[in-house]
């Protein structure tokens, strides 16, 4: 399982990780991670960061051998599909031939269009999972949160699609 990448890791993203591993659904952790340009780190925090993770998952239960942390170089532009190439590519180095992606909300129609795209390419299936935070997947028109984000990220999805980032046959499974 592959929980998508931001430059701090979510309670809520490893909650649903650790519930699809609880599960027997998943036999495997990668945590993606962001790594930004020097200028534009967390300061103080980006070089400990990974021992940090690695030690709070430990903590939870964790066995180290089902963990792995990525740090995806992410210094250009689209960010969602330069993650994906990245992970997808070490996914496939290491014989891996299918993945679940855990995302966020709205975030996650996207994700797996550039992830599954990417591994259409080295032959590796992805399966989307979403989990929420700010709202819940039944009623989220009736939150701010919800209403934003699924604005923000049709958005998103309708400029990747616009400039080829993504195409419309990845987003479907």
């Amino acid at each position: 399982m592959v929980l998508e990448g931001t430059q701090v890791v979510k309670k809520g993203v490893l909650n649903a990780g650790m519930k699809l591993l609880a599960d027997g659904k998943a036999k495997g952790m990668v945590v993606v991670l962001h790594r930004r340009s020097k200028e534009s780190q967390v300061f103080a925090l980006e070089d400990r960061y990974t021992q940090l993770i690695m030690n709070e998952l430990k903590n939870l239960g964790l066995e180290k051998e089902k963990v792995q942390v990525i740090s995806a170089p992410i210094d250009g532009h689209p960010i969602t599909l330069t993650e994906a190439q990245f992970v997808v590519n070490r996914l496939s180095q290491h014989g891996v031939r299918s993945a679940i992606l855990v995302s966020e909300g709205f975030h996650t129609r996207r994700s797996f269009g550039v992830y599954s795209q990417e591994g259409a390419r080295v032959g590796l299936h992805v399966v989307p999972y979403s989990y929420f935070i700010e709202y819940d997947d039944i009623s989220w028109w009736h939150k701010a949160e919800g209403v934003g984000d699924f604005v923000t990220e049709s958005l998103k999805l309708a400029y990747y699609l616009l400039h080829g980032y993504v195409s419309i046959k990845s987003l479907w499974y």
